[in-house]
């Protein structure tokens, strides 16, 4: 009874394994590629793009509002959204840049403030690259959702396939071994299958967390503490033209609500909502949001770190595969890269499979015809 019972679970694995894998397929393999792209991102932008990283020796020697004022100088008409510091002394600022509907990063040099270059979000090969992987190129909220249904597919791809796999009656190293008698494809898709399915779920698992943010931080909150979000700007609300408080003195004003920390980004205050918004990092790549009011100086809103922080912040690392060392880097390339490949060896499994079948019904219908253009007209 439980081996007729496993028997048709796996059955039925299977088939659902086969139809996500068609029906979807063709959208893994953008969303994986442009992801594999984005694990070196930064290094292919740079190549492509060098003067935008052509930063001169120093650190961060100019202000925020600096940063900001010499971003919008340089866009007419433009108001600033996002102000990032470098994560390493080799690296640009970046402000984002927001008018007319248009989006656009304008990267200064750290020590001198100067312009290295501006260019649209989506312009560049990276940009595009991010585009496509966080939406799929489409605007709002709903692209990211789509982005998050397609991941649940690829989860359930990579469980269903490490199931189908797993030997049924032991043997687990004989089944490692290359199958005789079973076509290349076939051998292909179960090793590289095998060996891809865990670090894909994790990529996948962490990939539908950043895509379903509020509804996986309920779960989450299920088993552990976590601190509600700050509020973030509504998209398409534009900031104001002229705030109150000095840039620098809302980032001195963040840096002191907690010991050992660094800002990470500075968004100005909204039409629809009056508050600076800047995020802090902790040692360990931990982050903090502090709002501070535009009107009083006054700290209103701190996020203080908990397990559930931690666990939230350590999801974000892993699916962005830069910051646990160059193994995980190159695990994360070959997940990405890995959808493709089992895209075309699982086709080519599916149709030498049915291609017998397909010829027989084929030849069937042309003995069909035959016989119809043979019979009498008077019958």
């Amino acid at each position: 009874m439980e081996s007729s019972r496993a028997s048709f679970v796996r059955r039925m694995l299977r088939q659902v394994h086969l139809w996500i894998g068609l029906g979807l397929g063709l959208l893994f393999v953008p969303l994986g590629l442009s992801g594999a792209m984005l694990v070196f991102g930064t290094e292919l932008d740079r190549f492509l793009e060098p003067s935008r990283y052509a930063v001169t020796s120093g650190g961060i020697e100019r202000t925020a509002g600096v940063y900001l004022a010499n971003a919008v100088a340089a866009a007419p008409g433009s108001r600033a959204v996002v102000l990032r510091w470098p994560l390493s002394t080799d690296m640009p600022v970046t402000v984002l840049l927001r008018s007319s509907g248009q989006t656009r990063v304008a990267y200064l040099d750290p020590p001198t403030g100067n312009i290295l270059g501006i260019a649209g979000s989506s312009d560049s090969v990276v940009g595009f690259a991010h585009a496509l992987h966080a939406n799929l190129m489409v605007d709002g909220l709903t692209g990211r959702q789509i982005v998050g249904w397609i991941g649940t597919g690829l989860l359930v791809m990579a469980l269903s396939g490490a199931f189908i796999w797993w030997p049924r009656f032991g043997g687990m190293l004989r089944a490692l071994r290359w199958q005789r008698g079973s076509n290349v494809s076939l051998n292909l898709h179960r090793t590289l299958g095998f060996w891809i399915a865990g670090p894909l779920a994790v990529m996948t698992l962490t990939g539908i967390y950043l895509s379903f943010p509020q509804q996986s931080r309920a779960v989450i909150a299920i088993f552990t503490e976590l601190t509600p979000q700050a509020p973030r700007p509504m998209p398409g609300i534009e900031p104001i033209r002229q705030p109150t408080q000095d840039p620098q003195r809302v980032i001195e004003l963040a840096l002191q609500s907690g010991e050992g920390l660094s800002p990470v980004s500075l968004s100005p205050p909204t039409e629809q909502s009056k508050f600076w918004r800047v995020q802090v990092s902790k040692t360990g790549g931990v982050s903090q949001t502090v709002l501070v009011d535009d009107a009083t100086s006054a700290i209103t809103s701190t996020r203080q770190s908990t397990t559930g922080d931690a666990f939230t912040a350590w999801l974000r690392r892993v699916h962005e595969a830069k910051h646990h060392g160059a193994a995980w880097r190159l695990i994360a390339f070959l997940c990405g890269v890995a959808p493709a490949f089992l895209l075309v060896t699982g086709t080519i499994i599916w149709l030498s499979r049915r291609g017998p079948a397909a010829l027989s019904l084929l030849r069937r219908g042309r003995r069909f015809r035959g016989f119809r253009a043979s019979r009498p007209s008077n019958l």
